[in-house]
């Protein structure tokens, strides 16, 4: 049986170093003894579900379904923290916000829009924190220019409560930090520049707007809330109380790639884990780690640490899709789609650089888009 050697590929800022290879070149499944639970969103037949998933020392199984989370459309926006993550989607000219908090297992359903017609708006970006959902939307006013606006919707009542803010720039991205929202815009009339719009939450005003140039084109925020400000070839990173800045450069072929993932996770260390796209790998979207104190990425090819045989047949493995870390046990848990079928996925788990074993795999009845670690 044909093996590969167990590559770890680092990327540092201004050099790329040699990948370490392991001796061992053994791939088969090792087994745990630390119970832990995971809760997966999954895509299937069009529609987001979630599962919890039990490990034990034998095995790693679906304990049950999410049964509070339903019907919920896989093109959903997206926003997650480390903690909770939300949706929202419109359905027959009806816009609802659903929300999920992994640490207490609950959810919270909420309709958005009932002054509006939902079919009328766009809504281009959302975000929330424990008390509101933020949602950045735009609409066509009749003999004007189109207007460009931040819904800011409570959470904590049963009745829609809102307040808006209108903005003069187009919004890219949105994302909260403290008391304050950060609103990524595209001055996309005159200059072609990005903008940051900082927003007081206690009045709704916006207090600073920054000149971020060209090419920002998304926000997210660092293990201790600092905004960072993603751009092709660096990041911006921004105090979210003083607005100080910080900026990091990339070396040439070394960029981490994070501004296009579709999933991703902050651990309380300050990495960043997320997919990257290796257009020259067997499996060109992959899983990736990039370390924001060292300014360094370590991309994690399947090809180095599955068999041909595994990769191709025993997994059949498509594309990365979802990714988290288990810090109980030091694993990292990798979601992906199989090839040939839109709904079936799977999860693997393997340790972490410099070892990459693989633990075990579940295979799934849905494609992997988000993972939780109880």
């Amino acid at each position: 049986m044909k093996t590969y050697n167990i590559v770890a590929c680092l990327m540092l800022a201004f050099s790329f170093v040699a990948c370490e290879k392991s001796t061992d070149t053994s791939t088969e499944e090792i087994k745990t003894s630390v119970v832990s639970d995971y809760t997966v969103f999954m895509q299937n037949n069009n529609q987001l579900n979630a599962v919890v998933v039990n490990s034990t020392g034998e095995e790693i199984i679906v304990e049950n379904t999410l049964a509070s989370f339903n019907d919920v459309p896989s093109n959903s926006l997206k926003y997650r923290t480390t903690l909770d993550i939300s949706y929202f989607y419109t359905s027959n000219c009806q816009s609802n916000f659903q929300w999920y908090d992994a640490s207490s297992e609950t959810t919270k359903s909420i309709p958005l829009f009932e002054d509006l017609d939902s079919c009328e708006l766009n809504v281009i970006a959302t975000a929330h924190s424990s008390e509101s959902a933020f949602i950045a939307y735009e609409r066509e006013l009749l003999g004007k220019d189109k207007q460009f606006v931040v819904r800011v919707n409570s959470l904590a009542q049963t009745t829609a409560s809102y307040s808006e803010i209108t903005l003069d720039k187009k919004p890219i991205d949105i994302i909260a930090s403290g008391d304050r929202l950060f609103v990524l815009t595209l001055d996309e009339y005159v200059t072609d520049n990005y903008y940051l719009s900082v927003i007081d939450l206690d009045t709704d005003i916006i207090i600073m707007e920054l000149d971020l140039g060209v090419d920002a084109l998304r926000l997210f925020t660092n293990n201790s809330g600092k905004v960072i400000v993603s751009y092709p070839k660096l990041h911006t990173t921004i105090d979210p109380l003083t607005l100080d800045k910080e900026y990091t450069t990339y070396g040439e072929n070394t960029e981490p790639g994070f501004i296009t993932t579709n999933d991703y996770y902050m651990d309380a260390a300050g990495k960043l884990y997320f997919h990257k796209n290796m257009p020259s790998a067997a499996v060109t979207e992959v899983p990736a780690i990039y370390d924001f104190e060292k300014n360094s990425t370590v991309v994690y090819l399947f090809e180095n640490f599955l068999t041909e045989t595994e990769l191709d047949i025993k997994y059949n493995i498509a594309e990365t899709t979802a990714i988290a870390y288990d810090n109980k046990n030091n694993y990292v848990l990798i979601g992906y789609k199989k090839n040939g079928s839109a709904d079936e996925g799977g999860i693997l788990r393997i340790t972490p650089s410099p070892d990459f074993k693989l633990i075990d795999n579940l295979d799934l009845e849905g494609v992997p888009q988000t993972i939780f670690v109880k």
